[in-house]
This record gives structure tokens, sequence and C-alpha cells, in this order.
């Protein structure tokens, strides 16, 4: 078999594979993102849960909140009584209806600040008043009443900073976050509570699931599947405060989703973090599906491609025999056709020394034998030529000759055939020198392009054959005044098994004379050629001297 052969066939069975393996790779992805998306889906429930325990811790401690702010009576010993008896609270504090600050501020009480008052107006500077209490150190003997009560102008900037439609106020001080909740009363004041940090944290912390929670279950319609996880709370810094969860990722694991904590933790956020191989794992089943499909379809392919392989070897070996069969016959005939032809040539001369009137009507049944076995002998030349060309054993035998003389013999043969057809006979040659050609391929490319004309040209009445020879190359026209050959068959008539006219009812011939022609005369180092002209064909051939 030809390499051109099974690279087409194997392009065949492969194209297809490839783009099928390529399809179900999409797919195969496609379907691990969707399932992700789903697991991504499941577990931003789990945190949307965890965020509404949250939420509902927040509205649990409410009411007890708004109870403490629900003053009216502003007596600051009364309002720090509050403060030492409230475990929950760090420190209150009271705005006009202006948005001065009341209470604790130097400016407006008689009686000097305690610790947490110091400590609450040195933390929440900026909160107040927009501005930083620069050169304030906490717990410091050397803040002043003078220094806390200049930092606090009559302008308070809580109610810009707080939402007027939440009860709850985050603000950063200290070691991070602080909430706030304050209410409006009806006389106008703002009465607020700073919560105790370590208390609410403490508090929250309580509401979420234990750190050696078991394993999680989560279903989808793809999957269903147990597996580790771990949920973190993490603040504005991304540093956990809380955490769950028996799988330990590692420092630089992204979490695999998350989301905000509702207000007033919104700086904060929700992670939840799954093992890789788990989620992996979880796709594995749509990709051995994938791929048992594409085994099976690539077994069938390469069986497919197996058995055509196998009918194309079968049918090549039988046309290879069916060649070697023809050619045998081929070579069987030619045997006694040169013994027909040597023995009507001998008989041609003892004809000589016969009467006229027995001669003549001999010599024409000798004629006709002559003329049958010539034709006869270009056939099996044709067949045995094209039969070598596929094989690729065509090959030169170079002789010295003088092409001239060469062509007139070749004419001399097609002339009794020629002239009892009427066809007038033109040979005019310029090649008179010696040249080193196959005869052999010569008179075969000749022979050819005569028998076609006198198989499909012989209306024109008509042929000329002409020859020169320049510059190591010999060149032949052959021209005739029949029908020609249609311009889109122009090179149609070089390709094998094709003719001008299909119809049984035309003249006879087996298709493969052009093409032999062709082909011979580039094997000699030229060509063969159709050329333009104004009535019939005309052809021109080239051959190559062996010397050049």
């Amino acid at each position: 078999m030809k390499r051109r052969t099974v690279i087409l066939i194997a392009l065949i069975l492969l194209l297809p594979l490839v783009a099928l393996t390529w399809a179900m790779v999409q797919i195969a992805n496609n379907e691990e993102m969707l399932v992700r998306q789903r697991f991504s889906e499941v577990l931003e429930g789990r945190l949307q849960d965890v965020n509404s325990t949250i939420a509902s811790w927040l509205e649990s401690v409410e009411p007890d909140l708004d109870r403490i702010t629900s003053i009216d009576d502003f007596d600051v010993e009364k309002l720090r009584k509050i403060n030492r008896t409230e475990p929950r609270l760090f420190q209150l504090f009271v705005l006009d209806r202006s948005g001065e600050l009341l209470y604790p501020n130097p400016a407006t009480t008689s009686s000097p600040l305690i610790g947490t008052e110091r400590k609450f107006l040195t933390q929440a500077a900026r909160m107040f008043t927009g501005q930083d209490f620069e050169g304030v150190v906490l717990n410091s003997e050397k803040v002043t009443e003078e220094d806390v009560a200049n930092s606090y102008p009559s302008n308070s900037k809580f109610e810009s900073s707080a939402s007027a439609n939440s009860k709850w106020f985050g603000w950063y001080w200290e070691r991070g976050l602080n909430l706030i909740y304050w209410q409006r009363r009806p006389s106008g004041k703002i009465v607020g509570c700073a919560l105790e940090r370590s208390r609410w944290m403490a508090d929250l912390i309580a509401e979420m699931p234990d750190t050696d929670m078991k394993t999680q279950k989560v279903d989808t319609r793809q999957v269903s599947q147990t597996f580790d996880s771990r949920i973190r709370l993490v603040n504005a810094s991304g540093s956990p405060v809380y955490q769950w969860g028996h799988f330990q990722p590692t420092e630089s694991a992204e979490p695999f989703c998350e989301i905000p904590v509702v207000d007033p933790l919104a700086s904060w956020r929700l992670q939840c973090f799954v093992p890789n191989d788990q989620l992996v794992a979880s796709g594995n089943g749509s990709w051995l599906g994938l791929a048992a499909m594409l085994a099976t379809i690539a077994l069938v392919l390469a069986l497919s491609g197996y058995f055509l392989i196998r009918e194309y070897v079968r049918d090549m070996r039988s046309a290879e025999q069916q060649v070697s069969f023809v050619n045998q016959v081929s070579h069987e005939l030619k045997t006694p056709l040169t013994n027909i032809r040597m023995y009507a040539e001998l008989l041609e001369r003892d004809f000589d020394q016969l009467e006229p009137d027995v001669e003549s009507d001999s010599r024409k049944r000798l004629d006709v034998i002559l003329s049958e076995s010539q034709r006869l002998s270009r056939l099996i030349g044709n067949v045995l030529t094209f039969a070598r060309h596929q094989r690729d054993t065509l090959s030169l035998r170079p002789s010295k000759a003088v092409p001239g003389q060469v062509i007139e013999q070749i004419v001399d043969r097609f002339r009794p055939s020629l002239e009892e057809k009427g066809i007038a006979i033109q040979v005019t040659s310029d090649s008179q020198q010696a040249m080193l050609l196959d005869t052999d391929i010569l008179e075969q490319i000749i022979g050819n392009l005569i028998s076609n004309v006198e198989k499909y040209a012989a209306g024109g009445k008509h042929l000329e054959l002409d020859s020169s020879a320049a510059d190591g190359q010999l060149t032949i026209n052959v021209r005739d005044a029949g029908p020609g050959i249609k311009t889109s068959n122009r090179e149609l008539v070089f390709e094998p098994f094709r003719r001008e006219c299909n119809d049984v009812s035309s003249a006879t011939g087996t298709g493969i004379g052009l093409s032999i022609a062709r082909e011979l005369a580039r094997l000699h180092g030229g060509d063969l050629v159709l050329k333009e002209s104004q009535q019939g064909c005309w052809f021109q051939a080239t051959l190559k001297s062996r010397e050049s």
C-alpha cells in the first residue's frame, strides 16, 4: 500500500476522533464547571445560614439594648451607674438635638471624667469630630481634662457617619471593629452605647457551630457527597475570628466561596474552604463516562479502519493481478504478432515474382494483414507502456539516429491505410542530423498521434507532419483538418481512458494513446501539448537529446 493512501486513510479515521475528543473534553469541562457552581451554590447557602444566625443574634440583643438606652434623665451619676451595672456596655453616650456631645464631655460636665469615659473619648474622637485626638495615649496620666475638652468642639460627626435607618453602627478603634447601638429619644436626643468588645464577640462565637463539627453532606442534581470543610469568620484584615470544621487549609489556600456578614459586621466575611481533591473527585464521574464513550468510538473507528484497509489491499491485489495478467497476455501476443508481420513482409517480397493480375489481389490482402498487425502491435505497445508507467518502470534506451529518417519510416507504415481513406500526407523535415534518441519512444509517440488522425480526423482528408532540431531538442508538429477538440476538453484528453466522445458508435480506441505519448515525451525531457489551431488539432511534441 502506498504511503499517501495510508496517510489519507489515517486522516479519515483520526480527524473525526480528534474532533470528537475535543468536543468531549469541552463537555467534561463544562460539566465540571457546572458541578463546581452547584457546589458553590449549596455551600454559599450554608454560609447564608450562618449569616442568618448572626442576624438572629443581633435581633435577640436589640430588646435589651433598647431598654438600656431608653433614657430621658441624663444625670451624670445615673448614667455612670448604668455603665457599671450593665456588663455588656463599654460606655454610654448622649448627643443633643443639634448633634453636640452631652455625655461624656468634659466641657459640659461638672465632675471629672472617669477611666472608661476618658478611654472612650480618646478612642472615639474621629467618630464624633471627624479628626484624630493627636498626642493622646490611652491610660496616660499626661492626658488632662483640658486636652480632652479641647478635642471635642460642638459639631458632632456621629449622625453623618451612622445610617439613619439602622440602630447599629460599626466603628474601628484600638484592636478592631467595635459595635455601637443607638436610638433617638422623644426629646430629640440620641442615646447610644458602645458594647464591650470581648463580651459581644464571645456571645457571637457562642452562637456559631462547634469547632469539631463533623463532615458535611452536599447534595446536587449531579452528585451527593460527604466531605470535610472549614468555615471561617474573618475580620476586615483577613484574620480568622472563629473557624470550625475538620479540614485544615494551607496558609495560601483561597476560599472556595465567601460572602459578606450582615450589617453592622459588613466588613467581616464568611469563607468556606474544601479539599480540592474531593472537588476533583466529584467531577470524575463525568470524565470516566466520556472516556469510556471515547474509547468505544475509537475502537469502532479502529475496526472500521482495519476492514477498510483490508478491503483496499484486497482490491489493490486484485488490480495488480489483472495488470499482471494483461502484461503477460500482451507479451504472449507480441511474439506471434512479430512472426505474423515478419512472414507477411517475406510474403510481400515473394509477390514481386508473381504475375501482375495475381499479384494485385494478393497484395491487397497482404496489405490488410500488415496494416492490422501494425495496429495490433501499437495497441499492445501502448498497453505494455501504460503498465510499465503504472509500476514506475519506464526507462530510456537511447541510440544514435537521424530523426527525419525515423519519422519518414514511421509515416510510410501508415501511408497505405491513410491513402486508402483519402488522407493527403505532407511531411517536411529539418532534422537530418543524428541525435541520441530512444527510437522506440519516438515511434510510439508519432504512431499514436497519426493513429488518432486516422481514427478521429479522417474526414478532414489532411495530415501535415513537420520536424526540426535545434540546441539538442527535437520538435515535431502534427496537424489535421478534422473536427478538433472542445476547449473544455483540451487537458482532459491527456488523462488515461478519457476520449473526446464516448459514444460506442464513434471510432474505437482505448483512450490511453495521448496519455502515453505525453508521459513518454516527458520521460525524454520534453512534453506533448495541444496548441491553438483555427481548424482541426495541432499537437506539438518535444524531445531532448540525451547528449544535452
